[in-house]
């Protein structure tokens, strides 16, 4: 009797154990003392393995229960939906790499903020969602554990980082690092770091457009990854606000690229996009140079090839505006989407179907959480089950006509409501002039031709500008001149393109030519022209002859002794 009596306490003992066990399995449940002692050992495959087990208790195991009503109040729950980010946020950057990060004493810090923050947990694991659903469905995308390391680099040296327009910004930073030299321009070799800050900079002063403070993680990396050199980014702005501040009104900067000649440039492409402008270029330059002066003021753009032709795309915060009326995504000249490839292997159509998912932005995240949630359950079945409920819950993608995302489907935030779409206009600072010099403002005209139009100076005060491609343009101007002579002309204009003129005349004769040689879209003093003149009240006549388009702020008259 006594080793039949032995045997029955040696099960009871071991019963109870896992009896014990399965008792203290079941108990676990996430929280920040458990989560401390990952981060603190930098051992997180305990800890994976027990928030895979929670969830999986979590998770109804009939299918049938698993409804889009239930699952939507589950991941709701901020425990429940904490515990899948840890999930996801561990399987996706792999148990050995997120160990080994955390074993560094200066990453234990960083890593705490991150993870104990759903928000930003949300914010970054979404963005860094592959995209196409066919790598969703596969569980095997990692990121590489290099995006925590410079995400970490930001949060240390930048504070501003932490929180925002600068967050998001630099999470696309650390996502998609910029690299490589400029376009045209292979010795301004960009570097991540300096990217992300010249953005922050020029936001900061007030130089992008509004949109670009809500624009969502994957905008922010369509920004920051162009191929222009920053020494191009900031020279775009500058010209734009130029010559041509009516295309910041709606945010209308693509269209800055019907400036660019369409014809094999005399030029050579030296000196970045500033040479595509001065001389032009056909349509892989133009291309480029559109959706680089788009970046350049925050807008989301991408180069689109076409059969046998190169166009850009571009964000619209103003989805009424031409082109393709109520598209959130345009695509500026080139053919229909249809045709477009938009790289990576993305066809228009996929592409645009990926966008408008992700601008549906509570969708979007739902399936995501749904996907996460099936690859952290052991059961094949309730993992199928989730994965289909996932299918399920998004809405199939409508499309406009012609070929777009239409703003109506989606809920990311634009200012369609016009509410930022102009700009205040600048005072002007005063100034004086020198005892005899005659300075007419460009504004102060008596009578125009109508294809002229006038400006509010981006920097204070208006302009007029001379538009491209037109016969009869011209501005009079009454001077009245104290004394006969001979007078020195100068004009402050800005041209982008080179070798344009601007004829001066009173009345039938003709008094000088002012050349204007190019000024890259910068204000600039052209060289002076001597005029005679008559003494009294006179007419003179500024016109620009068919050529491409020049901005005048101003001109002198300065008597020749």
């Amino acid at each position: 009797m006594r080793p039949l009596k032995k045997g029955i306490v040696r099960l009871f003992v071991i019963g109870s154990m896992v009896v014990l066990q399965a008792t203290q399995l079941h108990a676990w449940e996430p929280n920040a003392k458990e989560l401390d002692a990952a981060i603190g050992s930098g051992d997180f495959a305990g800890y994976s393995a027990n928030v895979s087990a929670w969830l999986d208790q979590k998770t109804p195991a009939d299918p049938a229960k698993a409804s889009e009503a239930a699952m939507t109040d589950l991941i709701r729950d901020p425990v429940f939906r904490s515990a899948v980010d840890h999930w996801q946020f561990i399987a996706k950057h792999g148990v050995a790499n997120i160990s080994a990060f955390s074993k560094a004493e200066a990453n234990k810090a960083f890593l705490t903020w991150v993870m104990k923050n759903t928000e930003i947990m949300d914010m970054y694991l979404e963005a860094a969602a592959p995209s196409r659903d066919r790598l969703r469905e596969r569980n095997d995308y990692v990121i590489g554990i290099g995006a925590l390391e410079r995400w970490k680099q930001l949060y240390v040296e930048d504070p501003d980082s932490r929180q925002g327009v600068y967050l998001r910004l630099g999470m696309a930073a650390a996502l998609w690092p910029a690299a490589g030299g400029g376009q045209y321009r292979d010795d301004d070799v960009t570097d991540w770091v300096r990217r992300y800050k010249h953005f922050k900079i020029a936001n900061q002063n007030g130089e992008l457009v509004p949109s670009f403070n809500h624009l969502i993680v994957t905008d922010y990396g369509m920004v920051l990854n162009g191929i222009g050199s920053d020494t191009d980014l900031a020279w775009a702005r500058k010209m734009v606000q130029t010559w041509r501040p009516d295309l910041l009104e709606y945010e209308q900067i693509p269209g800055i690229v019907s400036e660019v000649w369409r014809r094999d440039s005399p030029l050579p492409f030296t000196d970045g996009f500033i040479s595509v402008m001065e001389g032009g270029g056909k349509c892989g330059p133009r291309g480029m140079f559109g959706a680089s002066v788009c970046q350049a003021f925050g807008i989301p753009s991408i180069v689109v090839g076409q059969p046998e032709h190169c166009c850009f795309a571009a964000r619209a915060d103003y989805p009424a505006e031409e082109p393709q009326e109520g598209s959130v995504w345009k695509i500026y000249q080139g053919r229909s989407w249809l045709v477009s490839d938009c790289g990576d292997a993305m066809y228009g159509p996929e592409f645009l179907t990926e966008m408008a998912k992700r601008y549906r932005t509570a969708e979007f995240s739902l399936v995501e959480h749904l996907r996460w949630l099936a690859s952290a359950m052991p059961s094949k079945e309730k993992a199928a089950a989730l994965r289909n409920l996932a299918a399920k819950v998004r809405k199939p993608v409508k499309t406009s006509d012609p070929y777009g995302v239409p703003a109506s489907e989606m809920d990311v935030i634009t200012t369609a409501s016009g509410a930022d779409a102009t700009r205040k206009p600048v005072k002007e600072e005063p100034f004086s002039m020198p005892a005899g010099v005659i300075h007419i403002e460009a504004e102060t005209f008596a009578k125009k031709s109508p294809v002229v139009a006038v400006f509010d100076c981006y920097t204070g005060g208006k302009q007029i500008n001379f538009f491209k491609s037109i016969v009869d343009s011209w501005v009079d101007y009454v001077v009245d001149v104290p004394q006969a002579g001979t007078y020195s002309m100068e004009v402050m204009v800005a041209a982008a393109n080179r070798d344009q003129v601007l004829n001066v005349s009173c009345g039938t004769e003709k008094l000088g030519t002012v050349r204007i040689p190019g000024t890259i879209g910068l204000w600039k003093k052209m060289a002076p022209v001597d005029i005679e003149l008559k003494k009294g009240p006179q007419t003179l006549r500024i016109s620009a002859p068919f050529q491409r388009g020049v901005a005048v702020r101003w001109f002198e008259l300065k008597p020749k002794s």
